[in-house]
């Protein structure tokens, strides 16, 4: 059952690809269809973050995310993003559904980090997840 699963799965991420590209839709379209599809059954792809409302007003936010066991899932490359309001960045990674994911704000070696809000994958479809704690909000792009 679970392979077949994957296969149907596969399937509509590889039809979603191939009419994305018929239609002349962006490469990027496609790889977030496809990264869909590697993730796997019980899992879901974290698409995007976006800064809709951002703690520092007038500047920047440094975020990054943590797993509910503390261990940092986003970014891998670098200790944290530097977001302004509106700025978009891709996230391109795949989480159970269930897992729990916090989102804090770097403030340097001397100051304690800002928490930035928690959300809760709850589910194996496309929605939006949002970080809120009260001063700022970032919405998270969910794709299954």
């Amino acid at each position: 059952m679970r392979t077949w699963l994957r296969l149907s799965k596969l399937a509509a991420a590889v039809a979603a690809a191939l009419t994305l590209a018929a239609t002349g839709a962006s490469a990027a379209a496609a790889q977030e269809a496809r990264g869909a599809a590697a993730c796997g059954v019980g899992s879901v792809f974290l698409d995007g973050l976006r800064a809709v409302d951002v703690l520092e007003e007038g500047d920047r936010d440094e975020v990054y995310i943590r797993r509910e066991n503390g261990s940092k899932l986003w970014p891998t490359t670098a200790a944290y993003v530097s977001m302004a309001e509106g700025q978009r960045v891709e996230v391109d990674k795949c989480v159970p559904v269930g897992e729990t994911l916090r989102l804090w704000d770097d403030d340097g070696p001397v100051n304690p980090d800002d928490f930035m809000g928690i959300a809760t994958i709850c589910c194996e479809i496309n929605y939006d997840e949002y970080f809120d704690n009260g001063s700022s909000r970032y919405r998270l792009g969910v794709i299954a």
